[in-house]
């Protein structure tokens, strides 16, 4: 097996890391959804820690992974409706788009008609789409585009995020893990069943194959 090495000098040494081993990169979206989970998770766990009671700029890679650990958790969901039922010669179209979009209201959108056409036992599809459309409202409010929480400036040289912006981190890491939970339990679910696959799916996602969208 050929490894392409980065950093990473020797062989079993602590720390290293074998990333996109399975062959399949783009069904590792879950994956991805939940490392970044994962990294913002941990950097809560950590400023908990410091006990920290003013201001702190550090909270802001927190917002983005748990921001972006729920935009691939969108992608995942519209991906494995994608391949479900758009045709595969319509796809090398559909998913660039698909890969471009970063409003999560705009992704939610596409999600909806999976929402609404699928139920599981272990994850209640319609209170899920609820929750998601009010996590996605409530931060495309700040940051549409993912870049208020990377960036003090937007490419106008304006502020990226309002003035004197308030908030509290573990309040916003607990409502993103009750969220993602139920997202993975949803995803994990919906990739293995095919039945999803309906006309109602097939009319919202059009939107990815027009050769008029943008």
């Amino acid at each position: 097996m050929s490894i392409s090495r980065f950093f990473c000098p020797q062989d079993h040494a602590l720390g290293n890391a074998l990333i996109n081993w399975t062959g399949r990169p783009v069904q590792d979206l879950l994956v991805y959804a939940e490392s970044y989970r994962a990294a913002a998770c941990r950097l809560v766990h950590a400023h908990r820690d410091l006990k920290l009671n003013t201001p702190d700029h550090q909270v802001l890679p927190i917002l983005y992974l748990y921001r972006h650990s729920l935009e691939l958790f969108l992608k995942s969901i519209v991906y494995y409706s994608a391949i479900l039922s758009i045709p595969e010669s319509e796809l090398v179209v559909a998913l660039p788009r698909l890969w471009r979009e970063h409003s999560l209201l705009r992704l939610h959108a596409m999600a909806l008609p999976v929402l609404q056409a699928t139920k599981y036992a272990a994850a209640d599809a319609e209170y899920l789409g609820k929750n998601l459309l009010q996590m996605a409202a409530a931060i495309d409010d700040v940051d549409a585009g993912s870049y208020s929480f990377r960036y003090p400036v937007t490419s106008a040289g304006a502020s990226s995020l309002p003035s004197h912006f308030l908030t509290n981190i573990f309040a916003f890491s607990d409502a993103m893990e009750s969220l993602l939970d139920d997202s993975l339990v949803f995803c994990r679910g919906l990739g293995q069943d095919a039945r999803v696959a309906s006309r109602q799916m097939k009319l919202a996602l059009h939107g990815l194959t027009s050769t008029n969208a943008a």
